[in-house]
């Protein structure tokens, strides 16, 4: 079935001419429209439109077909024809990053998930980079799944750290003295300079891309998760790192640098811990880098999430307040956010699950009490659908938004 697809960014990019990326948008933020619908979301004349999606459909990047019931289809006569992209055929390669490893996938475009295998940080640690381990991987699933390598259309890999589309990893360079111990995951991460997309497309021999995990998120939850139909929406990561991923007018949003949603380098304290990133007091050297992270001082000692699902579950009251006063923290960020971009929704961490009711509840509480009520009571508050597979699910959104502006 056809999915609304989100536009890739707010970068200038080349290829189509400007009428035809225009109805592209179009069809990716509305999904299916009629040719006159079409036309008035554009504001483009009638025949321009006509002659636009004629070359489109002769290109095969557009479908038309009769209209399903959305209350627009006569009770008699000839049903009315909608216009919609196309569905590519071919397999997305995705290499998504974490902070305990790396999740390797093969998806069809209609988000279909083939094969999944993980690969734990050590084994990364030991390569000393991601996209060697990442190809061995994937050459196992292809052969899993029954998939071609030459099925692949292209590649995507997601990074769990500050990236510029093109350049490579934004992580600030570690200095010495460093200001915190650095750790092998952050040289890893740090290291990611070239762009690694350039290399893992050499490698599988097909268009490859990368970008920041939060960002990848937000476009799974904006086409297959939560986020659908919601043009305007703020998507928070929260279990493995802190980050935002930005979706402004049904497109991604990535700012100059590509660095728009690095919420976990908002100071919050003027005289906080240093940060790996420079600063003092970020949120992140205050709140940690994980919701683990969260709460391991309150336990005073290594806590998996899995036992905080379970404490959560068994009404434990401890792990409740804990959990909402991380929802207050953040929070009073995100009112901030709030108050600047006006969202429709804000959509969580669908890897929360059970812990998403109190930590909610803590967002709640801190929207409200930090922004005019227009804008804070204007805000829904959505638990993301997609968990642990929203940013593989968000790389397909990005190579189908890509494939049809290449």
């Amino acid at each position: 079935m056809s999915q609304r697809l989100v536009g890739p960014s707010n970068e200038q990019s080349g290829g189509a001419p400007s009428n035809e990326r225009v109805l592209l948008a179009a069809l990716r933020g509305h999904g299916a429209v009629t040719r006159a619908e079409l036309a008035g979301l554009t504001a483009l004349p009638k025949t321009t439109v006509a002659g636009v999606v004629n070359r489109l459909l002769t290109a095969g990047v557009v479908v038309e077909r009769p209209v399903a019931d959305r209350g627009r289809a006569s009770r008699a006569g000839r049903p009315p024809m909608v216009l919609d992209l196309a569905e590519p055929a071919g397999f997305v390669a995705v290499l998504s990053l974490t902070h305990v490893g790396m999740r390797v996938a093969v998806a069809s475009f209609d988000g279909v998930i083939r094969g999944r295998r993980d690969i734990p940080m050590d084994v990364l640690y030991a390569a000393g980079g991601v996209v060697g381990p990442g190809v061995r991987r994937l050459a196992e699933i292809l052969v899993d799944a029954g998939v071609n390598a030459g099925q692949l259309d292209c590649a995507v890999i997601g990074v769990p750290a500050p990236f510029t589309r093109g350049a490579g990893s934004a992580m600030a360079p570690i200095r010495e003295p460093s200001p915190e111990p650095v750790t092998q995951r952050r040289a890893l991460l740090a290291g990611l300079r070239p762009d690694p997309a350039i290399e893992l497309g050499d490698r599988l021999g097909v268009p490859a891309s990368a970008d920041n995990d939060a960002n990848l998120a937000a476009l799974g939850e904006a086409v297959f998760g939560a986020g659908r139909g919601v043009d305007n929406f703020v998507y928070l990561k929260v279990v493995d790192g802190v980050g935002v991923g930005l979706i402004l007018n049904g497109r991604l949003y990535r700012g100059a640098q590509g660095l728009a949603g690095e919420l976990a380098h908002v100071q919050v304290r003027d005289d906080g811990p240093w940060c790996a990133c420079g600063g003092r007091g970020c949120l992140r050297s205050v709140v940690g880098f994980s919701m683990v992270a969260v709460l391991e001082p309150a336990y005073q000692r290594p806590v998996a999430f899995g036992e905080v699902l379970a404490l959560v579950a068994a009404g434990d009251p401890g792990i409740r307040r804990i959990l909402s006063d991380a929802g207050r923290r953040i929070g009073r960020v995100l009112a901030d956010v709030c108050v600047v971009l006006n969202p429709e929704a804000i959509v969580v961490d669908g890897m929360l699950r059970a812990a998403a009711e109190p930590f909610l509840a803590g967002v709640r509480d801190a929207i409200e009490r930090h922004t005019p009520n227009n804008i804070g009571q204007g805000v829904r508050l959505l638990a993301g659908e997609l968990g642990e597979e929203a940013e593989i699910l968000g790389a397909v959104a990005l190579a189908g938004a890509e494939l049809v502006d290449r």
